[in-house]
């Protein structure tokens, strides 16, 4: 089995989201009028592991019910040792701080509760933690796509409150290292 390369994957990821976003531009010339730029924030936990996750950024929303977002993320999963019958497994989690692109869909416009779709890529750097059975701290440059859904609710005219679960799968450059993170987060949006 063939696996893609991370250039391969990235280029695969760049040129799909330009085209989503061209598409769905052609297919609602009419919805333009809702165009906006929005600011927003969310935290919350991951769920396969104990650890967290937090995001803030901007968007640009070129019709009701599309939004193209930037974002700053870091997400933290702790290190574990699990222990079995005739042996034991050790994760060394770590703190993955990144920069993400993010095309999100909705059902409805932004003035219904809605639910949404999205998909991005997401790169940046990861430092594993340093335990007794990892004492070498490292610094590795990690990249990844990611995929989710959530809701968006209104609170008024300008305020929105959002909660959205992703999976990413995040691949280290360096080594043969492959998370596979999953946030749940809720957080608050705020429109120009």
């Amino acid at each position: 089995m063939a696996l893609i390369s991370h250039t391969a994957m990235e280029g695969i990821v760049m040129r799909i989201i330009p085209l989503a976003l061209m598409a769905l531009l052609f297919a609602a010339p009419a919805a333009v009028r809702g165009q906006g730029i929005s600011v927003h924030a969310a935290a919350g936990p991951t769920l396969a592991d104990r650890g967290y996750s937090a995001t803030a950024g901007v968007g640009f929303s070129p019709i009701s019910r599309l939004t193209l977002m930037g974002s700053v993320e870091r997400s933290h999963l702790p290190s574990r040792i699990q222990e079995f019958p005739g042996g034991f497994s050790f994760f060394r989690g770590g703190t993955f701080t990144m920069a993400s692109a993010e095309l999100r869909v909705s059902v409805f416009g932004r003035d219904r509760v809605s639910p949404y779709g999205l998909i991005g890529f997401s790169a940046g750097r990861s430092r594993p933690n340093v335990t007794d059975i990892f004492p070498t701290p490292v610094v590795r440059d990690v990249v990844g796509p990611f995929a989710g859904g959530g809701v968006h609710v209104p609170l008024g005219q300008r305020v929105s409150l959002f909660a959205d679960l992703r999976l990413a799968l995040i691949m280290s450059r360096e080594a043969d290292d492959l998370y596979g993170l999953s946030p749940l987060r809720a957080g608050l949006s705020w429109r120009f």
